[in-house]
């Protein structure tokens, strides 16, 4: 299956089919060494080599010997992003970027792979652009169709999914890819007009530094953290299998690992490698149960670049991308997005629009729109959490939420209230006007404000200026405010900010609520020296 697969996402990385069995043994067996998945398969992925060619295709300026070298620069750029996300231990980087976005984001791409393969399946000039000047060509040049060319990709089309769904342990990439050859060989069809790969030279890695500038570097560095983005597809494929397989794994380790990988690849005049779902789950269904299977597959595929090369001579470029659009066929989530429609309508509006971003914008710039999708999400449930007011149970005491506990008592008096989450300076401001609209629709109005911080185990500037604020307004409305539970260093603070004098702060709710029990926690002191030290 990697071989292949190496030899089809080389076109899709906009390079010669020798650059992918160059690649992939350095990426295979450098993940081999560092990582710690049994069965991940490092290898070219689609997403990868698409964003590759992104990058480099508007700096290359049409220059082939600069195309490769730029791409191979890419490759060893992204070695140093992931392997500095990995020593910076940011393998959290892998859970910000959302399910929904990202499944947008690979249905856009696999639209604009697809749509730029079926140039070469009809046999057409492919257009230019992003997705819908493309397709806009596409459907123009139809009556230009070469049929020849069409007949064989239609067909390897067919047999491509024919096999996958009848014979699924067959590796129908490689079956496709040897008729293909073969058939191609004994028909001449290169006299026929179908166009063929044509002869290759050995394809042997001779590690080597590319001959790119440090501005080209800089050049690419953005593309390269686009790389580390789509590269947690890697970790969460690693995840899942070792979490079905009762063991752990790392994902910082996996950064740095995915980054020798494409050090390696770069080094050997390839292009940039992550870890293929499909190349791993066919290692693993194949009875793969350490990395000693990459091991032997870049074993046989280096012998495949010394001495088979030349095979690939008659391989039509049709087959090619009929590989391709089979291969990205499983970006093509429809029953993900339904899923996401009967969760969450909105997670399929995030879906929606990294999807247009992908098809309007272009490969890059989706994959900006998406990050910053995740981003502004994360950061928008984090400044508006939840807070409401709470009731005690009559029979244990027990505090809950009144909004899912309606039966339990509130205090006369007293507005009882707790944040789902931790205070800070995204979301104080918030916190602060929630709490006076409570205030604000509390007939008759209340004594005093309880609010419980357990949650927050530090206070930021931000934070306490809204305390600070809070005050103010109650003590205009003669209404107490009671912190309860709250740790020891965000007594610290509070004291640092002058507000220890003027709240009144109790270690739990039930001292705070019946105005009993010290007015500070035991043993704040011997913490605030401790945090001075």
């Amino acid at each position: 299956m990697v071989t292949p697969q190496c030899v089809a996402y080389a076109q899709i990385a906009g390079l010669p089919p020798q650059a992918g069995l160059m690649a992939a043994p350095g990426a295979m067996l450098a993940y081999a060494w560092l990582g710690r998945s049994r069965s991940l398969v490092v290898s070219a992925t689609t997403a990868a080599s698409a964003l590759s060619a992104a990058a480099v295709g508007p700096i290359a300026h049409g220059d082939v010997a600069r195309y490769a070298t730029l791409s191979a620069t890419l490759a060893i750029a992204s070695a140093a992003v992931l392997a500095g996300a990995g020593l910076l231990r940011l393998g959290g980087v892998a859970d910000l970027v959302s399910k929904p976005v990202m499944t947008g984001f690979l249905f856009g791409l696999g639209l604009t792979i697809t749509a730029d393969q079926l140039a070469s399946v009809f046999g057409v000039k492919a257009g230019s652009g992003n997705f819908f000047p493309r397709v806009a060509d596409l459907i123009g040049d139809l009556g230009s169709t070469q049929w020849p060319t069409f007949a064989v990709g239609a067909t390897s089309l067919v047999l491509l999914l024919g096999l996958r769904r009848l014979v699924p342990r067959v590796p129908g990439t490689l079956v496709v890819l040897v008729l293909s050859i073969l058939v191609s060989a004994v028909l001449q069809l290169s006299s026929h007009g179908v166009d063929v790969v044509g002869k290759l030279p050995t394809a042997l890695p001779h590690p080597s530094f590319p001959g790119a500038s440090a501005r080209d570097f800089l050049d690419l560095l953005p593309a390269a953290f686009g790389i580390m983005l789509v590269s947690t597809e890697a970790v969460g494929v690693a995840r899942a299998l070792a979490s079905q397989q009762q063991y752990s794994i790392d994902a910082n380790r996996e950064l740095i690992a995915l980054g020798g990988s494409n050090l390696l690849a770069g080094l050997s005049k390839g292009f940039v490698q992550s870890g293929g779902a499909s190349q791993t789950a066919a290692a693993d269904a194949a009875g793969g149960k350490s990395q000693l299977a990459s091991a032997i597959a870049a074993g046989l595929i280096l012998l495949t670049g010394a001495f088979l090369a030349p095979l690939f001579k008659d391989l039509p470029q049709a087959t090619l991308a009929a590989i391709v659009i089979v291969a990205v066929s499983g970006f093509f989530r429809v029953d993900e997005l339904l899923r996401f429609a009967r969760l969450r309508r909105s997670a399929v509006v995030l879906a929606a629009v990294a999807l247009v971003g992908v098809l309007a914008a272009g490969v890059l710039p989706g994959l900006l729109i998406a990050a910053a999708l995740s981003l502004m999400l994360v950061v928008y449930r984090l400044s508006r959490p939840s807070l409401g007011t709470l009731g005690r149970d009559p029979g244990t005491g027990e505090w809950g939420r009144q909004d899912r506990h309606p039966d339990w008592a509130a205090t006369p008096g007293i507005i009882v209230a707790r944040v789902d989450g931790p205070v800070f300076y995204a979301n104080s401001l918030h916190v602060k006007e929630r709490l006076l609209g409570l205030v604000a629709e509390s007939d008759p109005p209340p004594r005093a404000v309880v609010l419980e911080l357990s949650a927050s185990a530090d206070l930021d500037v931000e934070t306490l200026d809204a305390l600070g604020e809070l005050l103010d307004e109650l003590d205009r409305h003669r209404i107490e405010l009671r912190l309860a539970s709250v740790r020891a260093p965000a007594i610290v603070l509070l004291g640092r900010a002058g507000l220890k004098d003027r709240v009144r702060i109790y270690p739990s709710l039930d001292a705070a609520v019946d105005d009993a029990g010290p007015l500070v926690a035991a043993g704040s002191e011997l913490d605030q020296d401790h945090d001075e030290q």
